[in-house]
């Protein structure tokens, strides 16, 4: 699943948007993923702060090579598999994605746009799916 050029161009002016950001939408994703899922939080340790951060960084790693998936491919797969070695299931990927999208409506504001939603539900769609690819 390619994404168009506008698709690329509206994700990464979103991710443009969050950037001065990033530090309270790391937390805030964290936060909305436990509130989907609280079973969830005791797979994550008590200070966030460090794994938002890790967070958002695979996340930029991921903006800047939307229009060459491959060049991250195998990142992606390595961090499904040490993701499923920590216990992460196909089945939290769907929290994880809502979490993230409540995140970047919110941070976003109003220039969050349903051209927007469905690009980064294209794109979440695809990193899953590779992520997963790594599981095995």
């Amino acid at each position: 699943m390619k994404l168009s050029a506008r698709e690329v161009q509206v994700i990464r002016d979103n991710f443009r948007a969050v950037q001065d950001r990033i530090v309270p939408a790391s937390l805030e994703f964290y936060e909305a993923l436990f509130r989907r899922r609280p079973d969830l939080r005791p797979m994550f340790r008590e200070d966030l702060t460090g794994q938002g951060m890790k967070f958002m960084s695979t996340l930029e790693a991921v903006v800047d090579s939307l229009e060459s998936p491959e060049a991250i491919a195998d990142r992606m797969e390595e961090l499904g598999h040490s993701h499923a070695a920590l216990g992460v299931k196909a089945e939290h990927f769907v929290p994880m994605g809502e979490a993230l999208i409540e995140t970047l409506r919110k941070y976003v504001g109003e220039g969050w746009t349903a051209e927007a939603d469905a690009a980064w539900r294209k794109a979440y769609d695809e990193v899953a799916g590779r992520m997963l690819a790594g599981k095995g």
